[in-house]
C-alpha cells in the first residue's frame, strides 16, 4: 500500500500542477485584453463567430445575426452570416449589377471597420461615379478554394447576384482537414498558446522556406492543386449556366514584396482562367513596388489594412467599369 507521506505528496504535486495551470492562465488572459494577440483573436473569432458544419467541403459558417469585438474591431453578421447590411432578393434587383464577394479573411476584413473593407469602399465609389452595383462581403476566415466556393454554392446561390467576385491568395490551394480541437486547446489561452509554440517549433526544423512550400502546393499533381482545379472548374460552370459573370482576383501575399518570390502563383492562376475562360485580375502590380510594411493591419499580421483596402478597391473598380 501507498504509505500517507507518499500519497500527501502525490497530492500536493497534483495540487501545484493546477494551481500553476490556473494562474498561467490568469496572467495570459489579462495581458491578452490588454495587449490583442493574433492567435487568441483568431481563438475567439472561431468561438464566437463560427458554427462548425458537418459537410467537410465547407467545415464552418458564420453564426447568423452575431457581433463580436476582435483586433480592436467589431464584426457584426447579417442572417446569411455575411460582414454586411441585412437585405433580400428584392433589394439586389433595384440594382443593375450585383457583386458577391468570396474568400477569406483578406475580404472578410479582418482587423479593419467594416466601412474601410473594401466591398464598403466599392459601394461608395459605385454611388459617387453613379453606378447603380452594389457590392456585398461574402468573406469567411480560415477558408480555401474548396470551402468558400461550395459555401456559396450551397447556402448562397439562391440569391439573385449577376458577377461573383473570387477573392483568391496564395494559400487557397492548400488542403485544409476537417478536424476538431481538444478541450485545452477549445477552452484555454494556455492551451492555444502552447499549440502555437509547439507549432513553431515544428516549422523551424523544416528545411523548406515559404516559396518552397508553395512550389510543391502548385505543382500540377499536388492533390491540393488538382482538387483547386476541379472545383474552379465546378464554380465557372455554375455560373456560365446561370448567366453569372466570374471574377478571379488574384491578391498577393504581402508578407515580403521585394523581391516577390510567389509571381510563380500568379502566372499559374493567370493560365487556370485562361483555361477556363474566366475574367482574370491580378492585384500583385499596386502592391509590390511599396514598403509592405506600410500595408500590414499590425506588425507581424499582414492582413491589409485600410490603406491596402483602399488601393484594392480602386484597382478592382477600375477593372470593371472597363
Amino acid at each position: 500500500m501507498i504509505n500517507k507521506d507518499r500519497l500527501n505528496s502525490i497530492l500536493l504535486v497534483f495540487i501545484s500542477i493546477i494551481f500553476t495551470f490556473l494562474l498561467c492562465e490568469i496572467i495570459l488572459r489579462i495581458k491578452h485584453s490588454l495587449i490583442p494577440n493574433y492567435d487568441i483573436e483568431m481563438w475567439r473569432y472561431a468561438k464566437e463567430l463560427k458554427i462548425s458544419v458537418d459537410d467537410k467541403t465547407i467545415s464552418h459558417i458564420h453564426r447568423p445575426n452575431a457581433s463580436s469585438i476582435l483586433q480592436n474591431v467589431e464584426i457584426t453578421t447579417n442572417s446569411y452570416g455575411q460582414r454586411d447590411i441585412q437585405y433580400d432578393n428584392n433589394l439586389l434587383k433595384k440594382h443593375s449589377r450585383r457583386f458577391l464577394i468570396i474568400g477569406s479573411s483578406i475580404p472578410l476584413g479582418w482587423g479593419v471597420k467594416k466601412e474601410e473593407t473594401y466591398s464598403s469602399l466599392l459601394n461608395l465609389k459605385s454611388q459617387k461615379n453613379k453606378k447603380n452595383w452594389i457590392f456585398i462581403n461574402g468573406g469567411v476566415g480560415n477558408y480555401n478554394f474548396e470551402r468558400y466556393s461550395n459555401n456559396y454554392l450551397k447556402n448562397w446561390s439562391n440569391l439573385n447576384f449577376t458577377d461573383i467576385i473570387i477573392n483568391y491568395f496564395v494559400n487557397d490551394a492548400e488542403i485544409l482537414e476537417y478536424k476538431k480541437t481538444n478541450f485545452f486547446i477549445k477552452h484555454t489561452h494556455l492551451g492555444v498558446v502552447s499549440w502555437k509554440l509547439f507549432n513553431s517549433f515544428k516549422s523551424s526544423l523544416k528545411k523548406e522556406n515559404l516559396d518552397q512550400y508553395y512550389k510543391k502546393i502548385y505543382e500540377d499533381e499536388f492533390k491540393g492543386f488538382i482538387l483547386l482545379k476541379k472545383e474552379l472548374i465546378k464554380l465557372n460552370n455554375y455560373c456560365r449556366n446561370n448567366n453569372i459573370k466570374c471574377h478571379l482576383i488574384n491578391m498577393p501575399d504581402i508578407h515580403q514584396l521585394n523581391p516577390y518570390k510567389l509571381k510563380f502563383i500568379n502566372n499559374k492562376m493567370y493560365k487556370l482562367t485562361e483555361e477556363v475562360n474566366m475574367k482574370y485580375l491580378d492585384l500583385l502590380p499596386i502592391f509590390e513596388n511599396l514598403d509592405e510594411k506600410l500595408l500590414w493591419n499590425k506588425y507581424k499580421d499582414p492582413h491589409p489594412n485600410s490603406y491596402a483596402h483602399k488601393l484594392i478597391s480602386d484597382k478592382i473598380f477600375q477593372y470593371l467599369i472597363k
